[in-house]
């Protein structure tokens, strides 16, 4: 069994959700070389930062912006960017911010998946859960894509793990 075996899919070929991390990487240059060619310009950006090419990421978000400056899901992945670039807390506030505008919306699971992934990357571990409770139910009300429910089941399990450690 590989080491990355048990990584929870993410819906982009070659890029995982590490478990311990709850952050994508790129787990078969390959596959995510080839998703890339034809990936829409947020896969683009996702595969980017997996790859850790965030400059390059950073260039693609403002790019699209530019033409699309209120594309949701760029918007959410430019907050992706913000984290990788070292800035996680910037990066919870402009969610928190597209939150208030998408709340009781279609996209607020994202939103708060989002957001959990990001409060659990600063060790806030019951925001964490908080978000991932939230989102995790908006998914299942949906009937949203099962690899999406098991993302947000996943990662509240971790988040769960993390803020009440067995001692």
């Amino acid at each position: 069994m590989s080491a990355t075996a048990n990584w929870i899919r993410t819906g982009i070929p070659g890029l995982s959700i590490d478990p311990e991390t709850l952050l994508a990487e790129v787990v078969d240059a390959e596959a995510a070389r080839q998703a890339y060619s034809t990936a829409n310009p947020v896969e683009k950006v996702m595969i980017l930062v997996a790859r850790g090419d965030v400059a390059d990421a950073a260039e693609l978000v403002t790019e699209t912006r530019l033409v699309e400056p209120q594309n949701f899901p760029m918007r959410v992945v430019d907050a992706d960017v913000v984290r990788a670039n070292g800035d996680p807390h910037r990066a919870i506030d402009r969610l928190r911010n597209l939150l208030e505008e998408y709340k009781d919306l279609p996209h607020e699971s994202v939103l708060q998946q989002q957001l959990g992934v990001l409060y659990y990357t600063v060790g806030d571990f019951h925001a964490a859960v908080t978000r991932f409770k939230r989102a995790l139910d908006l998914r299942l009300e949906a009937g949203d894509e099962q690899f999406r429910i098991e993302i947000s089941r996943r990662s509240l399990e971790a988040a769960q793990a993390k803020a009440s450690p067995v001692r």
